[in-house]
């Protein structure tokens, strides 16, 4: 059975787990979280329907699809990724993972190779940018049957397995054939990093992995090395990720006693203030920090501790406004919840979240939209803080 029908056999199953979760989600909230008689209706609920419903339910099913909705009612950053949906969910912020060694973006409905990775399996086999992958092991990509999900799952595998690609290159009259190789493809967090000029270092961070912070330093270190006196570090368009790097970084650049972050949960046990412990090596040198309206989460707890300390330059546009904390917990079945556990403050006080209501996600994503409407994006004088 194809799955658009098996999720249009679905349809009544969805719609009454939506009408329990709101049932549910409103009777908790309006009770100030004293749940029990919420989860007495909604076991009830679930009796009613096991012993009424005109057809055998699959309650793994039912949850399944409820918990996403459920989950995404509390606010905008809780999230429920599904088994199989958690290597995709933890993609980004891996520091490497087994497969051929290409970026790739889907233009058209086909797989376009945008990058080959120095030294990995499509490297040493001769693929190039511009490249279009056609074919996985005799599998056609082409065209709206293949997601990129199926398509990472196709390209990845364990290291020393083989996989065959088809490519289409513009100037070869036939397709060519590449038996590769899985192999480890580092990736890496850090852009770029350059010499401005003869003292000025350059460092575009693109985002917090858990290699992140070794990567940065070791690029700090080669440009100090090349003469580097200053350094502009580069957060524009980075979407955060794990803020122990984030911390870490900021520890470079502060002397010993400095306030980088604070957290806060509902219970005095998940608060945290952390500090500077005068390890860094970068503490005296000047910085300049670029940021814009997609700069998030822990690249705004760097920026923050920079600003609030006076310690560097803030340059740009209004960051994103996420200062929420996220915990994961893993599931019986292995799936995964992303469950909001503290709010970040800068060492000000401040809370930076930009605001939201709850089940309205939808409003909170396109706020950056509203910037550019108002004229925030371009105008001088236009920000809405």
């Amino acid at each position: 059975m194809s799955k658009d029908r098996k999720y249009l056999l679905a349809l009544p199953l969805v719609a009454a787990a939506f009408m329990v979760i709101g049932l549910w989600t409103g009777f908790y909230f309006s009770k100030g979280g004293e749940n029990s008689a919420a989860r007495e209706k909604l076991d009830e609920v679930f009796s009613i329907i096991e012993d009424s419903y005109v057809e055998p339910v699959s309650y793994d099913s039912l949850v399944e699809l409820s918990l996403p909705e459920l989950i995404a009612n509390l606010d905008p950053h809780s999230s429920y990724f599904a088994k199989s949906e958690r290597e995709a969910a933890n993609r980004d912020l891996e520091g490497s993972f087994y497969g051929i060694g290409i970026q790739f973006q889907m233009l058209d409905d086909t797989l376009n190779v945008i990058e080959v990775i120095a030294g990995a399996a499509a490297d040493e086999a001769g693929m190039q940018p511009g490249d279009r992958i056609i074919e996985v092991d005799g599998k056609n990509i082409a065209g709206n049957q293949t997601n990129e999900n199926d398509i990472f799952s196709m390209l990845r595998g364990p290291e020393g397995t083989e996989v065959t690609v088809k490519v289409k290159r513009a100037n070869s009259p036939k397709p060519l054939t590449f038996d590769l190789i899985r192999g480890e493809v580092p990736v890496s967090p850090i852009d770029a990093s350059y010499l401005v000029n003869d003292t000025i270092g350059y460092i575009r961070l693109g985002k917090f992995a858990d290699n992140t912070y070794p990567e940065f330093l070791q690029a700090l270190a080669q440009l100090r090395f090349d003469g580097a006196k200053s350094y502009i570090i580069d957060l524009r368009g980075n979407g955060g990720g794990y803020m122990n790097p984030s911390v870490l970084i900021s520890n470079e650049f502060l002397p010993a006693g400095k306030l980088i972050v604070m957290t806060k949960g509902q219970f005095g046990g998940d608060n945290s203030v952390l500090f500077s412990d005068g390890s860094g090596s970068f503490s005296n040198e000047n910085i300049v920090v670029l940021v814009d309206e997609f700069t998030a989460s822990s690249s705004e707890i760097f920026a923050g501790a920079m600003q609030d300390n006076d310690r560097g330059l803030i340059i740009g546009r209004r960051t994103f406004g996420k200062g929420l904390v996220q915990r994961s917990f893993e599931l019986p079945d292995s799936s995964e919840m992303r469950l909001t556990v503290q709010r970040y403050y800068t060492p000000s006080g401040r809370c930076i979240q930009k605001t939201y209501k709850a089940g309205h996600n939808g409003e909170y994503e396109t706020e950056i939209f509203d910037r550019y409407d108002r004229g925030e994006i371009f105008k001088i004088g236009r920000a809405h803080v």
